[in-house]
């Protein structure tokens, strides 16, 4: 924790150089003066330069510049501590606000700062501002505190200040302006304005720029008056109407618009209807943070993809040629003399407050002034160190850590993972200045949630295991250039019981009445907590109907993926092997293989449960005198099963036998079964193909025709069950590790349930 004399020490050190700056730069030369009236246009300044930028610290790594006035500035750290930097002694003066309340300056040369509080009220969509504090720090007076809802004149939402008039947008969005002279408020309306949802107010003294969907209008805060009007274009390739930014120098006006989903700055001379437009970059909802300096816009891009837009630049409004002035901007606010403050980095300099100025040569250049004291990464090429992980093991887990190490952490970077065998991607970009994707060992990454892009749906579903390519591009944020890098790694996963493509999600076969199977394929959604489907597509199978019994055995055969058995209505076993995807839908079943004759002596059987704790899944059946069976897997197409071995008696009590795998938290699988009363019972299993006694889970059960051991459907490492009532109502219900509660109440689910005109009459 800073004490308050460590902190005066450092507002000093600044105060010392923006006194230099400021002193050398309030006094416009009367040649240089705009003709006819109207504030001066900005010139050529020539400021001194102290030895060495001044410290900065609380403006680092998220730091912004709120305004600039005649005798301080304000700024507002990276955990919103707001404060006003005097030019004179350097004192530092933190603007003391509560949560809900946000600070803003009032325009170039003024010293008045604003705090207000914003509420939502009962009933009403709209935000509204309800106290109000005006700070003159020149005097140090203390604020004028008014409440904007006493009064319906009042009443509305602040948008801004110019000195001590503030801008508020009404009810009806009209523009009003209220005075604060002597302590109190009086208001003004600005007839004939419409104020957009979003509307971005830039100032000079005794003059606005606000903005409505469709227009831009000048407002002189004299007069109350609306001084000129713009025709703002609508970008009919955009679902709504961007927010827009506003710009006001002068001599002219200018806003941002969308254009075929690209940023376009459209420009005015004030006074004239003329409106130019030029491309500014490829994002039209890109933030900017900018000004106009005379003849010139300067911009930067805040956000967006694209790596020219992080640098800081000039554009002419005369001829159209650019300068560059900084590698990147974070925030930018008009100075008191024409020019602006620049919260930026170049590699010559790094990191702090840059004046920008129009220079003798006509073009702008931009000066440090103060160090925010980050390290500078310098003009040193980006360089890939290393750290990329070989393989990431998804197994039992909801997001996996990605991160890659380059000789600065201090960049944003673009990820590609692409699966070998589907071809499927994952893309996202990382930007660690919004606080995520940094790690402590300087490396740079993500927490994947082991998803890919479908490559027909185009919506997320779980990675397929195997060997992926990635390739990264890194883009310092100081503007050199980026580098790719790229390399391989595997992902892996141990096999799921109702896993049959091969990527570690649950599936579920669904026969209809037709006899045709379909496979649902499965992922958590964690915006929702909903288990859901992906689009049903067809095994490629018809003819299911010949079977009386259809199950999900689990990994049976060695193929890293579930397989099915089968009972014929002649008592034959078969075993359906799965068939692990190569491509987008091209898993499926292997042609079917006789396991053997003479299982119609069986009510019931299961599999995909390993209870002997060898890793294969095995199978048990209870017969007709309601002796229960266990069938040892091997691990054999041929020959699945060793002899069946009798492990119990008196199960014919139950309808229904699923194996869930260790939902008792065990370290082998275990089952549960529903008795003729709709009780639900758990065995857990010991390991040796033997059962301890029986728990009960409870009641109400027999409303369901399907009870699946559907494995681990949320990605918490616990199996999880699957139901579905006669009706096609389906539930999901998330294991918990604990036998004597094995499950959470059951939440709903699309997973199974039958598209338009097709009815299920089991799921697996």
């Amino acid at each position: 924790m800073r004490t308050t004399t460590s902190r005066r020490r450092l507002a000093i050190s600044v105060g010392v150089v923006l006194t230099a700056v400021t002193a050398a730069s309030l006094t416009v030369p009367a040649a240089s003066a705009a003709p006819g009236p109207g504030p001066a246009a900005p010139v050529a300044v020539s400021a001194a330069r102290t030895a060495a930028p001044a410290p900065v610290p609380f403006l680092a790594s998220g730091g912004k510049l709120l305004g600039a006035g005649t005798t301080g500035f304000l700024s507002q750290d990276a955990e919103g501590t707001a404060r006003w930097t005097s030019y004179a002694d350097g004192a530092s003066k933190v603007i003391a606000k509560s949560e809900g309340e946000y600070v803003f300056g009032s325009g170039p040369g003024s010293d008045i700062v604003v705090v207000a509080r914003e509420v939502a009220e009962a009933g009403a969509e709209e935000i509204y501002t309800s106290i109000v504090k005006v700070y003159d720090m020149a005097t140090g007076a203390a604020p004028v505190t008014f409440d904007l809802r006493e009064s319906t004149e009042t009443h509305g939402r602040v948008g801004g200040a110019v000195g001590s008039t503030l801008l508020v947008s009404s009810g009806d969005q009209t523009l009003k302006l209220i005075d604060v002279v002597g302590g109190k408020p009086t208001v003004r309306m600005v007839g004939d304005t419409y104020l957009g949802p979003e509307w971005m107010p830039d100032t000079l003294p005794g003059t606005a720029v606000a903005h409505s969907v469709d227009e831009a209008f000048v407002v002189d805060l004299v007069g109350a008056r609306v001084d000129g009007r713009y025709r703002m274009a609508p970008d009919p390739g955009m679902p709504s109407p961007l927010p827009r930014d506003s710009f006001l120098s002068p001599t002219h006006v200018a806003w941002t618009e969308g254009a075929d989903g690209k940023l376009v700055l459209a420009t005015a001379v004030r006074g004239q209807s003329e409106v130019r437009k030029t491309p500014l970059g490829s994002d039209a909802r890109a933030e900017i943070t900018g000004g106009l300096l005379g003849d010139w816009f300067t911009w930067g891009a805040t956000t967006g993809n694209a790596t020219e837009w992080h640098a800081f630049s000039a554009l002419s409004l005369k001829d159209g040629s650019t300068v560059k002035l900084l590698d990147h901007a974070t925030h930018a606010t008009k100075g008191p003399d024409g020019t602006l403050l620049v919260l930026g980095v170049t590699a010559a300099d790094g990191a702090g407050v840059y004046r920008v100025s129009v220079g003798a040569d006509g073009k702008p250049a931009a000066e440090l002034i103060a160090s925010t004291g980050e390290p500078n990464d310098g003009a040193a090429p980006l360089a890939y160190v290393g750290g990329a992980p070989a393989t990431v093991d998804l197994d039992g887990v909801a997001r996996a850590r990605l991160s890659w190490k380059f000789s600065t952490a201090r960049a944003d970077l673009t990820v590609v993972l692409r699966s070998k065998v589907t071809e499927e991607e994952f893309r996202t970009v990382v930007r660690p200045v919004s606080g995520s994707g940094a790690y402590p060992d300087g490396s740079l990454g993500l927490d994947w949630t082991g998803e890919v892009t479908d490559a027909f749906t185009r919506t997320p579903k779980s990675a397929p295991n195997g060997a992926y390519e990635w390739t990264v591009t890194a883009r310092p944020w100081n503007g050199m250039p980026s580098v790719t890098t790229s390399g391989t790694l595997t992902v892996a996963r141990t096999p799921k019981a109702h896993d049959f493509d091969d990527n570690g999600a649950p599936d579920l076969m669904a026969r209809d009445e037709n006899g045709d199977l379909d496979q649902i394929s499965t992922r958590w959604d964690d915006a929702t907590g909903r288990l859901v489907p992906l689009p049903n597509h067809t095994s490629g199978r018809s003819g299911w109907n010949v079977y009386d019994r259809v199950e999900s055995a689990g990994d049976i055969a060695g193929s890293n993926v579930a397989d099915l058995v089968t009972r014929d209505r002649d008592g034959v076993l078969w075993l359906h092997r799965g068939r692990a995807a190569k491509s987008p839908y091209s898993g499926g079943l292997e042609s079917r293989v006789r396991i053997g004759g003479g299982w119609n002596t069986y009510t019931q059987f299961t599999g995909g449960s390993d209870l002997t704790g060898d890793g294969r899944a095995d199978l048990v059946a209870v017969d007709k005198a309601g002796d229960l069976y266990l069938y040892k897997a091997t691990g054999s197409v041929t020959a699945p099963y060793e002899p069946r071995k009798k492990i119990g008696y008196g199960w014919g009590i139950y309808n229904q036998l699923t194996a869930t795998g260790q939902i008792g938290g065990n370290p082998t699988g275990d089952l549960v079964a529903r008795d003729k009363d709709g009780v639900l019972w758990t065995y857990l299993g010991k390991g040796d193909g033997t059962f301890a006694p029986r728990t009960r889970i409870g009641g109400g059960w027999q409303v369901y025709a399907d009870i699946v051991g559907i494995g681990d459907g949320n990605k918490d490492g616990r199996p999880d069950v699957y139901a579905r009532t006669p009706a096609g109502a389906t539930y999901f219900y998330p294991g918990t590790g604990d036998y004597k509660v094995p499950f959470t109440p059951r939440s709903t689910t699309q997973t199974g349930v039958a598209p338009v005109e097709t009815a299920y009459n089991q799921l697996f």
